[in-house]
């Protein structure tokens, strides 16, 4: 679009409540067809030094219901807050730009997808038919125009932004404007990292899940994981690193090379294959509050298995999708106690709780079936299964099984 600043409201001068006092800003509201917008500034717009400028686009979760999972508020505070204490600086706020342009049921909608339906960001938008990004910055420069603002310093990681200023004919030098990295809010900036090429100076779960991928190309029977400070940068490498070459016990090893004193705050396990739904308590007894995986669906049982145990299980295929397929340990049944994993026509019986009793109770059964089960092989913590027909149905048939035997068979 090509805005053209109307007839403006304003000014309006109030006294704004930030860092710890009260400063007198200037008030303007903006139409451009439907399209609203504010602009808000203290001090002198034309000293002759460049203007420190926020361009922020309205949230509801962030600025009015100061969500943890983005940093809209954060910023605005940090903007206003510098605004106040220098005593010179503008605000513009576009007040229809909520979910990059899309609005506030839109918003919702996609709240909705990704908690309730577990979809990832391309997904969303693709069932919204909308682009990831649908905002205009037409209507800023309009408003800089208006205001005779000529050169900014941009407070943003947004180059999108940075570079429309600049095309538009604005002198523009950029200031990093960046929230601490969390476990609530990590998510949300590293897909806005990737997604929209914003200027984070931290990593993403892409870069630490990219060479742990490559390592295990071709040998899938080998398993890796990372146990990582978020945002202490790749080249300074994981906390610990751990790997298993088939026994199954890749959260045992990832704890046995952690190092005895810990970094304080919140750790990311990073993993090249799913993990056992056990296995997330393992990790959260590490002091992991995430655990990511390179693949786009979570099996139910581990997502439930990772709530049980206070830890986000994440779904990070996205760009880091294995070239060739990887076959999975997927959960398919639980009863019992026990929980049944799949992997091609093979199958695994694992105990909640580590008990070697429920095991022993489950391999007597199963060898008492010799036509149901090929193969029987106890691995310790585990009994791998070949069934004779249909593996899904096996694993549902064996548990029910297991919990309606006769009561003579020893438990």
């Amino acid at each position: 679009m090509t805005a053209t600043a109307p007839r403006p409201d304003g000014p309006a001068h109030l006294p704004l409540r930030w860092a710890g006092g009260e400063t007198p800003f200037v008030l303007w509201h903006f139409d451009f067809d439907g399209e609203r917008w504010a602009a808000v500034h203290t001090g002198d717009l034309h000293d002759g030094t460049p203007v420190p400028l926020r361009i922020e686009s309205a949230c509801l979760f962030g600025h009015v219901l100061r969500s943890a999972q983005c940093d809209c508020g954060y910023q605005l505070d940090e903007a206003m807050h510098t605004f106040a204490r220098q005593g010179r600086g503008l605000l513009l706020y576009g007040i229809d730009q909520d979910a990059r342009g899309l609005g506030i049921a839109a918003h919702f909608a996609i709240y909705a997808m990704r908690q309730q339906e577990g979809l990832d960001t391309e997904a969303v938008y693709r069932r919204l038919d909308a682009p990831v990004d649908a905002r205009s910055y037409e209507p800023v420069a309009a408003i800089l125009r208006h205001l005779g603002v000529d050169s900014v310093r941009l407070l943003s990681n947004n180059r999108r932004r940075e570079t429309f200023l600049q095309e538009a004919g604005f002198t523009v030098e950029r200031a990093p404007l960046e929230a601490p990295l969390d476990v609530h809010n990590m998510s949300t900036l590293m897909l806005e990292k990737e997604d929209l090429d914003y200027a984070w100076s931290f990593e993403t779960h892409a870069d630490w899940l990219r060479p742990l991928q490559e390592s295990v190309l071709g040998s899938p029977g080998c398993s890796r994981a990372y146990a990582v400070v978020p945002g202490s940068g790749t080249a300074a490498g994981p906390l610990a690193a751990a790997e298993d070459d088939g026994e199954w016990r890749l959260a045992e090893a990832l704890a046995g090379a952690m190092p005895a004193e810990l970094p304080s705050g919140p750790l990311v396990v990073y993993l090249t294959d799913l993990p056992r739904a056990d296995e997330l308590a393992v990790y959260a007894g590490l002091g992991a509050a995430v655990v990511v995986v390179p693949f786009a669906e979570l099996p139910g049982p581990l997502r439930r298995a990772a709530a049980a145990a206070g830890v986000r299980l994440v779904d990070w295929e996205r760009g880091n999708a294995y070239p060739v397929p990887r076959p999975q340990w997927r959960p398919v049944a639980e009863a019992g106690g026990l929980t049944a994993y799949l992997r091609e026509d093979r199958l695994r019986l694992v105990p909640a709780d580590g008990s070697a009793a429920a095991l022993d109770d489950a391999e007597l059964y199963c060898r008492s079936t010799p036509e149901r089960y090929r193969e029987v092989r106890r691995h310790g913590r585990w009994i791998e299964l070949l069934p004779a027909a249909d593996p899904g149905r096996a694993a549902a048939d064996l548990l029910a099984g297991l919990a309606a035997r006769p009561a003579a068979v020893p438990r």
